[in-house]
């Protein structure tokens, strides 16, 4: 990152508070910890930050959501809450716009979503994502394409494979092409009130040859167009 991302932390467990900073600023995000709601508040108000990453209970009292929204640098700064597998805590967070990690935590998941919302704010490459439905492997294990673009793809993948490296090889048998790509962000799918064996990863292709790179935009170009295709940023 070119600047550091600061986001603040609060959660009433001390471990758990240097795991997230540790992780955080291990990503290149500038964290800043606090153990209560005030200090969490003030750490808000103090100066603009990109996110935050709350305890449940923390994030729901004391005016703490509100604090987050009122100090954001924008309107859609990621706030992400930490709780128990709880379907109605989840709900009730998820509908005030938050994101919700249960216990035990995963590093992949957290550092995808504030990476996947924070690209969202930066003005990055733009192309047409167009849908698909194609086999392919990520590191080897089977998995689809769902969308490509010239800078990326959506891939959909068994849900043990949440802990994907941040670099790895997709291989897409159609056109006999292995590329290397980013990942930019991991996220369950599934219908609501049940649970599911897959999740979608977003990725950004990284330091392929140019031959790989054409055969790539090749095969994009040779997609069709559908209606649902749209120009936005490849996530």
């Amino acid at each position: 990152m070119s600047s550091r991302s600061r986001i603040v932390i609060a959660s009433p467990h001390a471990a758990e508070r240097e795991a997230l900073a540790t992780w955080l600023s291990s990503e290149g995000f500038d964290p800043v910890r606090a153990a209560t709601a005030p200090a969490a508040i003030e750490a808000l108000q103090a100066r603009p930050f990109d996110a935050f990453v709350s305890d449940y209970g923390f994030a729901f009292m004391n005016e703490v959501h509100a604090a987050a929204r009122g100090k954001a640098r924008n309107p859609q700064t990621p706030l992400v809450v930490i709780g128990d597998a709880d379907r109605a805590a989840q709900t009730r967070a998820e509908s005030r716009g938050a994101s919700y990690l249960t216990r035990p935590l995963d590093r992949a998941a957290l550092v995808c979503i504030l990476s996947m919302a924070l690209a969202d704010d930066r003005p990055v490459r733009r192309s047409l994502r167009r849908s698909v439905r194609f086999e392919a492997a990520a590191d080897g294990t089977p998995c689809h394409l769902l969308d490509v673009s010239n800078e990326g793809l959506r891939l959909e993948l068994p849900r043990t494979r949440r802990s994907l490296l941040p670099y790895f090889n997709v291989k897409v048998p159609i056109i006999g092409t292995t590329m290397i790509v980013q990942r930019v962000w991991i996220a369950a799918t599934r219908a609501a009130g049940t649970a599911s064996d897959v999740i979608c990863c977003g990725a950004a292709l990284v330091n392929n040859n140019p031959r790989i790179e054409r055969a790539w935009r090749q095969f994009v170009d040779a997609v069709p167009t559908r209606p649902t295709d749209s120009l936005r940023v490849q996530s």
